[in-house]
């Protein structure tokens, strides 16, 4: 969760409805290799432990299941109707003059030099009630298949997160290797394929995209080259590559290093938390300054889902293009860099980039009717 960036020395401006974290400790498991099609059931004991009840028993049930066609989903580059918020009963915590305001006064302040650039967030919510929330994150995967995406139900909390993150956060695999991807750049995609072409070709060559990529490229070698990579190991295999999804397409870049071997996990997460890609450069100033203009706390958006192994491995996403159900509402944050920027463009960067979780949203309530 974003207020999470308290434990990092960060102070936090508001206060989340949500809690700041949610742990839990996964020692049975079921796991599927898409890439090899392959099933593996865990557990893991402690000591000479060798009790097998649960294995053996998710086995028979899985061999039990009756074999049936995998159901090919057809992925559309655009959704036939795409609802504004305001459209689909989603209620904006600043309308578009407020925000368009708040836009101004970022770039004031990086006028000032108080900051190179700003990621100004807000938050629309909806009140949905009691839905079948797997069923709506199966809609949303379906619909916008991201590669760090992640169901979490919270009963206790009344919480509920359906996010299809498209964004990594850290990676450390088991060669002691850390990993960033963050995305920064983002345009929507059209029907014709050579216009989607050449919207692909607009985006990659953006100097204004360009220059935000490689801030946060920065950014990030900075966070991580100080504190957690060997000197000399790191390096960025891939520079402002374009990736493509269902709805837009995206500038990613990559930044790799090895660990220090006196770095923990939470060490290496400590040191980069949150991700550049949500707050900006000078970081601890601009997470200020954002702080004191976003109206309340960004709650689960722009913080991170994922796991962390007994192997001392782990892999984060940023929580972004999700959907947060709490209490029977749903919240969906969006967000834009604000630097060689006008205000009218960034709401309509914030906008599109809410607009597929909540025309799933929507279309999930009306099959459910």
């Amino acid at each position: 969760m974003y207020n999470l960036k308290v434990e990092c020395g960060i102070s936090n401006y508001h206060k989340s409805r949500t809690p700041d974290a949610c742990f839990f400790f996964a020692d049975n498991l079921i796991v599927i290799d898409r890439n090899y099609d392959d099933v593996y059931i865990m557990s893991l004991h402690e000591g000479q432990a060798t009790a097998t009840q649960w294995l053996d028993d998710t086995e028979k049930k899985l061999l039990g299941l009756k074999a049936s066609a995998a159901k090919k989903f057809k992925v559309d580059r655009v959704q036939p109707v795409m609802h504004s918020p305001s459209e689909a009963g989603f209620v904006d915590e600043k309308y578009r003059e407020q925000y368009m305001k708040d836009v101004e006064k970022c770039l004031k302040l990086i006028k000032d030099g108080e900051s190179f650039e700003l990621c100004l967030t807000t938050q629309i919510r909806k009140k949905i009630g009691q839905i079948d929330y797997l069923g709506l994150y199966l809609k949303l995967r379906e619909k916008n298949p991201p590669p760090y995406a992640a169901w979490l139900n919270f009963s206790k909390e009344n919480l509920c997160i359906c996010c299809s993150s498209p964004e990594r956060f850290l990676q450390l695999d088991g060669n002691g290797i850390l990993e960033a991807k963050p995305i920064k750049g983002t345009i929507a995609r059209v029907l014709t394929k050579e216009e989607d072409e050449h919207l692909k070709f607009q985006l990659q060559y953006s100097e204004k995209d360009q220059a935000e990529n490689l801030m946060i490229v920065d950014l990030l070698r900075n966070d991580l080259g100080r504190r957690v990579y060997e000197p000399g190991s790191i390096h960025v295999p891939r520079l402002m590559d374009v990736e493509s999804y269902a709805i837009v397409h995206t500038m990613v870049s990559t930044i790799r290093g090895k660990k220090l071997p006196k770095m923990s996990p939470v060490d290496c997460v400590r040191a980069a938390f949150p991700g550049g890609s949500m707050t900006r450069a000078p970081k601890l100033r601009s997470m200020e300054l954002l702080d004191a203009i976003e109206n309340s706390s960004r709650g689960i958006y722009s913080g991170s889902i994922g796991f962390f192994s007994y192997n001392q491995t782990f892999d984060l996403n940023i929580v972004i293009r999700t959907i947060v159900i709490h209490d029977g509402e749903a919240s969906i944050g969006g967000g834009a860099t604000v630097s060689l920027s006008n205000p009218e463009s960034e709401y309509e960067e914030m906008i599109l980039k809410t607009l597929a979780p909540i025309n799933n949203v929507l279309e999930f309530l009306k099959e459910s009717i």
